[in-house]
């Protein structure tokens, strides 16, 4: 086994001399990155365009993770970060990037709207929010969670696997849909949506990006880490 012992350590070696002389601008790295549907919308386009600028050759692989294994991927190296709200997330190294909060978006045409139009960012009660039928994405717990404390669960009439088909579907019906106010507003910016907001319960979170303690050191690491919260972390009522 010594040959086999010999190569492996030496193959370890060259992975720890890598690391440790990481240049962004040569390195042609795959990063492994748990995100969402949502934070794929929300990071990946100005993330890769500072990529293609300082680190060209860096290849970024993202997958969502089950709640319960992000950390235990992040301490084995399966994964390299995590960005998202990840509530209950404590074993992990973790940094503010952005405050939110949960808004409901529907079509500018909505009927809904004739009876509580008051301003450009439309307010309503959670009593008009008994008259909306809603449609949800099915991993993300959180949205299903303030329907449910609201007692809306019968109001569910669409569950679908991807949030990014949503949008579509709400131009074309009277259906609503929770989501955070910073990507509602963007589609409320292209015209044909409205957003309202409702004092929804749990409705403010916090998206963080979330490492290991084993690999904080590392100099790749530390490098992605350090442009990610130079392009997102910011402070938000």
């Amino acid at each position: 086994l010594a040959p086999a012992i010999q190569a492996a350590l030496a193959a370890l070696d060259d992975a720890l001399r890598e690391s440790a002389e990481f240049d962004p601008s040569a390195s042609n790295r795959l990063f492994r990155l748990h995100l969402s549907d949502i934070g794929e919308a929300r990071f990946l386009p100005s993330l890769m365009a500072t990529l293609r600028r300082l680190a060209p050759g860096i290849r970024i692989s993202c997958r969502p993770v089950p709640h319960d294994e992000i950390a235990s991927a992040l301490d084995s190296g399966q994964l390299d970060l995590a960005l998202g709200f990840l509530p209950g997330l404590e074993q992990t190294r973790q940094s503010q990037l952005l405050h939110d909060r949960y808004v409901v978006l529907v079509r500018d045409r909505h009927p809904l709207l004739d009876e509580i139009r008051n301003s450009e960012h439309v307010r309503c009660t959670l009593d008009a929010l008994q008259r909306l039928d809603f449609a949800a994405v099915r991993s993300h717990d959180e949205t299903l969670r303030i329907l449910q404390s609201l007692g809306l669960e019968h109001r569910l009439r669409l569950t679908v696997a991807h949030f990014l088909t949503l949008p579509d579907i709400v131009k074309a019906t009277d259906l609503a849909v929770l989501m955070p106010l910073e990507i509602a507003q963007g589609f409320a910016t292209a015209k044909g949506y409205a957003v309202l907001e409702p004092d929804l319960p749990s409705r403010h979170f916090t998206v963080s990006l979330h490492w290991s303690r084993r690999f904080e050191a590392e100099p790749g690491n530390s490098w992605l880490r350090h442009t990610i919260t130079g392009l997102f972390a910011r402070d938000r009522e």
